[in-house]
């Protein structure tokens, strides 16, 4: 039985993003090189993107804390089971654990889902519809570069790079690269 979750522009949005070409490799970039949780990194891009402003330091904690049980008790360990059947585990036969691996990716991304919902709730406000596209993007990079300094990370140009890459889908009027440009002046050290 599939679980029922309840619509968000977030979820559509985190959707249309991660589905766009090169997005999941820059989000898996950025996930083995500091750890970062993806599903945070896309709340604090579409808070700003969406015309939501940008994140001080105790919304980027509440942001944080709404799911850091969950992601790191359920989603990752989730995630482990999934990444070790990968080609096999243990004696099993592919032709067996592969299908259960299948069915494990489907139920992380449900996890996923919940702790997008999880977040959705960390910071409320509406958006302002009378932001450009160019401030909408500032605001969504401002709220990155928020996110990995609450992380400890001080963001180099190819962390620029690939933050490029996963908010563009965001700003279809923008051209890629002023929106590379705008990532590494904003979040390059």
């Amino acid at each position: 039985m599939a679980a029922e979750f309840p619509d968000h522009p977030f979820w559509d949005f985190s959707l249309r993003v991660y589905g766009s070409e090169g997005v999941p490799e820059a989000c898996l970039v950025l996930q083995e090189r500091h750890g970062i949780d993806v599903n945070v990194l896309l709340y604090c891009c579409w808070l700003g993107a969406s015309g939501r402003g940008t994140v001080d330091d105790g919304e980027i904690a509440a942001v944080r804390g709404a799911v850091e049980h969950w992601h790191r008790d359920v989603v990752r360990a989730v995630r482990a089971v999934r990444q070790r059947l990968k080609g096999g585990f243990g004696g099993a036969p592919v032709d067996l654990s592969e299908p259960i691996r299948r069915r494990i990716a489907k139920i992380e991304v449900d996890l996923e889902h919940v702790e997008q919902l999880m977040l959705a709730g960390s910071v409320v406000r509406d958006a302002d519809d009378g932001l450009d596209d160019a401030a909408r993007l500032d605001h969504a990079l401002d709220n990155a570069g928020a996110y990995f300094r609450a992380e400890g990370i001080a963001p180099d140009a190819a962390d620029a790079s690939q933050t490029a890459i996963i908010v563009g889908p965001a700003f279809d009027a923008l051209d890629s690269a002023a929106v590379a440009d705008a990532a590494l002046a904003r979040l390059a050290s």
